[in-house]
Parts: C-alpha cells; sequence; structure tokens
C-alpha cells in the first residue's frame, strides 16, 4: 500500500555541478515537469546519490504529485539504479512549489528500465473535458501561491469563451495576488453580470478593494453583501480584515463601528476571537504599545 506524504524539498542553488552529468539540468518547475520522470536536486551537495520518482498530476483531488520510486547512485557517468525492494514506494504530495527538477531523458529512461509512462497513470487521468483539466491544474498551482504561472492559463481559458465561476474566481485570486487591483475588479465585475457571485468572489473584491485604496467602497460593499456569506469564517476574516485596515489607516471611529459588527455577527467569537480581542485593546488604547 501506497504511503502519502507531504514533500518538503528545498532547492539548494549552490549545487556541485562537477559531480552531475551534464544532462541533469535542474531547471525545470513543476508545472513543466508533469508527466516526466524527474530527479530531485540534493539537500548535500557532496551526494552521489539522487532520489527520483514520476510527477504527475491527479485529477482525482491530489493535484501535483510525485511518486518517488527508488534513487540511484553515480558512476562512471552512469545512473546506477538501487534495487526496488530497498525502497518503499510512495505517493509525495507537491508543497513547494520553488524546486526545480531535473528531467530524465529517454536515453536515461532506457538505461535505468523504466516505462516511459507508468501505468499507474491512467488511475489519475479522471477528467475528460480539456478545459476542466487546465482549469484543475491552474487552481492547484494557485493553492501552491503561483500565480505567475496559473495566470496565463486561466486567460487561456477566458481567451476561447470557457466560462464558469470556479475560473472567475481563480482568475480574481491570481490578479490579485499579483497585485493587479484593478484587474481583479473588472473580473469580478464581470462575473456578477454572468450571476457567478457568491461568496469567495465578494473575498476577493474587499481584497481588491483594500489593496487598491479603496477602503470606504470595501466598506459600503462589504455592509451590503454580508447576508450573503454562508461560511462564518469568510465572513469573520472579511469583517476583521475591515478592523485592522482601518486600524491601519489610524481611522478609528471606523474601526471601532467593524469591532461592533464583528460582536454583533459573533458573540462568543469565532476563529479569529483571539485577534480580534487583541486589536480591541489597540483599537480602544491607541497610545498603548501594540500587542
Amino acid at each position: 500500500m501506497k504511503t502519502q506524504f507531504a514533500l518538503f524539498l528545498v532547492f539548494i542553488s549552490s549545487f556541485a555541478f562537477s559531480q552531475v552529468p551534464a544532462d541533469l539540468k535542474f531547471d525545470n518547475n513543476f508545472v513543466n515537469s508533469e508527466n516526466h520522470w524527474v530527479v530531485i536536486p540534493n539537500k548535500d551537495d557532496k551526494k552521489s546519490e539522487f532520489s527520483y520518482g514520476f510527477l504527475y498530476y491527479d485529477e482525482s483531488g491530489g493535484g501535483y504529485s510525485l511518486q518517488q520510486t527508488n534513487s540511484f547512485t553515480l558512476e562512471n557517468g552512469k545512473f546506477l539504479k538501487k534495487p526496488a525492494n530497498e525502497n518503499e514506494k510512495k505517493v509525495v504530495r507537491l508543497n513547494n512549489s520553488d524546486i526545480q527538477f531535473a528531467l530524465l531523458s529517454d536515453a536515461r529512461i532506457a538505461e535505468m528500465k523504466l516505462e516511459k509512462e507508468p501505468t499507474f497513470l491512467k488511475a489519475y487521468n479522471v477528467l475528460k473535458n480539456e478545459d476542466e483539466k487546465k482549469l484543475a491544474r491552474a487552481s492547484s498551482i494557485n493553492g501552491l501561491r503561483r500565480p505567475d504561472l496559473s495566470l496565463p492559463m486561466l486567460q487561456s481559458l477566458k481567451a476561447k469563451s470557457y466560462s464558469s465561476p470556479k475560473l472567475y474566481f481563480e482568475l480574481a485570486y491570481a490578479n490579485n495576488a499579483l497585485k493587479k487591483y484593478d484587474d481583479a475588479e473588472k473580473i469580478i465585475d464581470e462575473a456578477e453580470k454572468k450571476g457567478f457571485f457568491g461568496e469567495l468572489l465578494i473575498k476577493e473584491k474587499i481584497y481588491s478593494y483594500v489593496h487598491n485604496n479603496k477602503l470606504k467602497i470595501a466598506d459600503d460593499f462589504l455592509k451590503q453583501h454580508l447576508s450573503v456569506f454562508k461560511s462564518s469564517l469568510y465572513k469573520e476574516e472579511s469583517i476583521g480584515n475591515m478592523v485592522i485596515n482601518y486600524y491601519n489607516a489610524k481611522d478609528l471611529v471606523k474601526a471601532k463601528e467593524w469591532l461592533a459588527i464583528y460582536y454583533r455577527e459573533f458573540p462568543q467569537g469565532g476563529k479569529y476571537k483571539t485577534d480580534i480581542e487583541k486589536l480591541k485593546i489597540a483599537v480602544e488604547n491607541p497610545a498603548a504599545k501594540k500587542q
């Protein structure tokens, strides 16, 4: 039975290239490495043993994943694969989007007697629609905090007239993450006209307003849409953001107003109760040191 582990890998930039064959170039991000046998850079630049596996996208919900099957050593320019029984096969979920992989060439794949396309891959290709495949990947890339990689994919979907609530949310999220607040606002306005408006887009619109120096507009907008929230967590986050942004803007009157709204909506407090209580002390005692 495969064991799933979180992937905690650190890219080491000062690699000992003198020990690495010329065909092992650690210059491929996880998106470009999909459906390839990849080599993982060593943490220890003195080691001549490397881990490798097959990087794929799990469309059933796992996202970008690596079946890490074995390791090999370098000897006279050849890759000597360890016997399979020395390593437990395991699936790791990618959570480090900065790592740079080396792709195994066809010649190396043949040398190591690997299947060019492993048979297990078919089990994870569950989406039939190509647009949905691309959107799922873009969503995962956003989740890995690489909007620079996701935005072109999302824009290409929109350009071919693909349309869905998820597409518009991911577009808004990516634009906000890249500080393209005007573009995020336009996307959300377009989504609203299409009837795709919901609490996630409300959160993104508040975010774009606040970070685009439109705090008053964000204030009015959130008050108008508080009743739309189904998730108490999203509502609490949005209200809490108004408190802290007014506090940072030194508008203590409005910060107190939103504190009152918070306690009206969450009499017993919520997930961020402790943070809100600290903010309340800071708002009510502006001369005191921030806690």
